[in-house]
C-alpha cells in the first residue's frame, strides 16, 4: 500500500475457537523494510452475516506490529477488512482465510484431550431441544 508492505494474519496460527487470539499485521517501508510506527488503523471483523470493529494497537516492544484481540467462537472463513491512515497514506485493505492468506479457525476439540467439550453451540442446541420436549410434555 503505497510505500508500506503489509503482512496480515492471526497471532496464533493455527486459529482455535473459543481461544483468545486476535489479527495482527506487520507496517514496513517497502524500499527500507523498517517498521512503521504511529499508524492509526481499525480492523472491521467479519464472519458469515456479523461484523464487529476493533482499533489496532501498537504491540508492546514491536515496532511496525499492531494487533487486536479477538476470540473467534465459532470455527469457519473470517474476513478482516484494515482501513485508517499508514503516516498520509489512506488504507482500506481486506483479508480473508477463505482465499488461503491465512488459515480459517478450526475447532478447538482438535487439541483437547482427554475429551473434547462441547461447544457452546452445541449446548444451546440441547437447552433448545429439551425446551421443546418440556413444552410438549405441559402442553
Amino acid at each position: 500500500v503505497g510505500d508500506y508492505l503489509l503482512t496480515f494474519g492471526w497471532r496464533n496460527e493455527p486459529a482455535l475457537a473459543g481461544l483468545l487470539n486476535g489479527p495482527e499485521i506487520f507496517i514496513e517501508h517497502h524500499d527500507t523494510e523498517e517498521p512503521f510506527e504511529g499508524a492509526e488503523l481499525q480492523v472491521e471483523v467479519t464472519f458469515g452475516p456479523a461484523t464487529k470493529t476493533m482499533e489496532l494497537r501498537g504491540a508492546f516492544g514491536a515496532p511496525g506490529h499492531y494487533i487486536a484481540d479477538l476470540i473467534p467462537t465459532r470455527p469457519g472463513d473470517y474476513s478482516f477488512r484494515v482501513f485508517g491512515t499508514i503516516g498520509d497514506v489512506e488504507v482500506d485493505e481486506t483479508f480473508t482465510s477463505a482465499d488461503g492468506e491465512f488459515s480459517p479457525v478450526e475447532p478447538s476439540s482438535d487439541i483437547q484431550f482427554p475429551e473434547a467439550e462441547p461447544t457452546v453451540a452445541e449446548l444451546l442446541a440441547r437447552i433448545e431441544a429439551l425446551e421443546a420436549q418440556i413444552a410438549e410434555m405441559q402442553g
